[in-house]
């Protein structure tokens, strides 16, 4: 074989080991996006609500945190909401302390996201976490962000973190979830948040 041959054939096997992999990379993203592992709420110091506002996320974690699973909910409140979102959200954080059966008090505490990103809501609430001496979190999100919204907890936060979705499934079609959010779960891996 000659020596022009071997080079060809060693760079066309390079180009299939990077697209097998990819590939590989890629299914495996769209499996934990599509597919993700939720986690079932159970006790926690705090229960982190991640900006979202086409589901019911904010009455999940107000409803679990009325039947025991926390005392404190924060709540991201990034500067780039829409102004309709961002008053939805005072309003919700205004609404402070909320009593459930027994008398027992909930704190509701509206936070800003160190960057307006997932990666921005993980370090601002890792920070408020510890200041707090939170050492375990519940993350309420959309079905198609659970398994990115893990990801980043975990490369930030030391303690156990649980992530769950709504009962209410969000109305973002799988296609655009697909889309965004593989892209999302690939720069989680190149670029961790902490």
């Amino acid at each position: 074989m000659r020596p022009r041959s071997r080079r060809r054939s060693s760079i066309m096997a390079l180009a299939l080991a990077l697209l097998s992999g990819l590939l590989a990379t890629g299914l495996t993203a769209a499996q934990a996006v599509l597919f993700p592992q939720v986690d079932s709420p159970g006790p926690v110091d705090a229960i982190v609500v991640v900006a979202g506002a086409n589901d019911d996320r904010y009455v999940y974690a107000r409803h679990l945190a009325e039947n025991g699973v926390a005392n404190h909910i924060l709540v991201s409140r990034p500067p780039s909401a829409s102004d309709r979102y961002d008053a939805a959200i005072g309003s919700y954080c205004a609404s402070t302390p909320v009593f459930a059966r027994g008398g027992r008090q909930i704190n509701v505490e509206c936070f800003s996201p160190d960057v307006d990103t997932t990666e921005g809501e993980t370090t601002a609430v890792t920070r408020i976490a510890r200041q707090r001496g939170y050492d375990s979190l519940l993350v309420v999100t959309y079905w198609g962000h659970v398994s990115r919204v893990r990801i980043y907890f975990e490369q930030c936060f030391d303690g156990p973190v649980y992530v769950t979705d709504t009962p209410r499934p969000t109305q973002i079609s799988r296609r655009h979830a697909l889309l965004h959010e593989t892209g999302g779960y690939f720069k989680a891996f190149l670029k961790p948040a902490c």
